[in-house]
């Protein structure tokens, strides 16, 4: 399939770029996608919320009235949960495990779906290498390839300092590398821009998966 192209100027080119027809234009898997997307989000929790319980609280131990004669309901500690600034029934403990996992081939074929659900928002453009680390050049840039207020994603072939100090700063603009490309960014982003150099590195990533999420012929 074709891949509008822009110059290193931000112009529109003539020449569109070949990308594989298995990655950006396979069927789209709609469950996996969904799992995939669950399971990135999943892997972002720390969790490490903590609150304390009964025996945490820093309260007085003792008994808070006689058992006997006063005509209210038996108690016995202040810490106990149904007292305001007694301990917390059942919070979290810091120990939570959320992690989840999903497997390299499954992992691949939600971010070939990914890629081919957002194939009419991905073009290519190699501008990024001539900038210099100004943030008015990248603004330039993007201003000739984006709509306003859009969200983009940049995919480069290696982390440059001079091109994330350009970009760092622009509002709804993420770069990652080829390499390290997740499925919820490519979901999220209004519009994926991607180097020539970073189209065959990602190519070539998904090329051992292609074959599972090909359409039928």
């Amino acid at each position: 399939m074709k891949l509008t192209t822009y110059t290193k100027t931000g112009a529109k080119s003539k020449t569109a770029v070949t990308a594989s027809e298995t990655v950006f234009n396979a069927e789209v898997n709609k469950k996996l996608l969904s799992q995939g997307i669950r399971v990135y989000l999943a892997n972002q929790r720390q969790g490490t919320s903590k609150v304390k319980n009964r025996s945490a609280v820093n309260r007085t131990k003792k008994k808070a009235y006689a058992q006997k004669g006063t005509g209210n309901a038996r108690h016995g500690s202040k810490n106990a949960p149904i007292f305001v600034g007694g301990g917390v029934a059942h919070g979290p403990t810091g120990l939570s495990n959320w992690k989840l996992k999903l497997t390299k081939r499954f992992k691949s074929q939600a971010l070939i779906s990914a890629l081919s659900a957002q194939q009419k928002n991905i073009v290519v453009c190699d501008g990024f290498n001539e900038l210099t680390g100004k943030t008015k050049q990248a603004v330039e840039l993007l201003s000739k390839i984006r709509d306003k207020n859009e969200k983009i994603l940049v995919v480069l072939t290696e982390s440059n300092p001079e091109i994330i100090r350009s970009l760092r700063n622009i509002q709804r603009v993420v770069v990652t590398r080829a390499q390290r490309i997740n499925i919820y960014e490519v979901s999220l982003a209004d519009k994926i821009i991607i180097t020539t150099d970073a189209l065959k590195q990602l190519e070539e990533k998904l090329a051992k998966h292609i074959k599972v999420v090909k359409k039928d012929s």
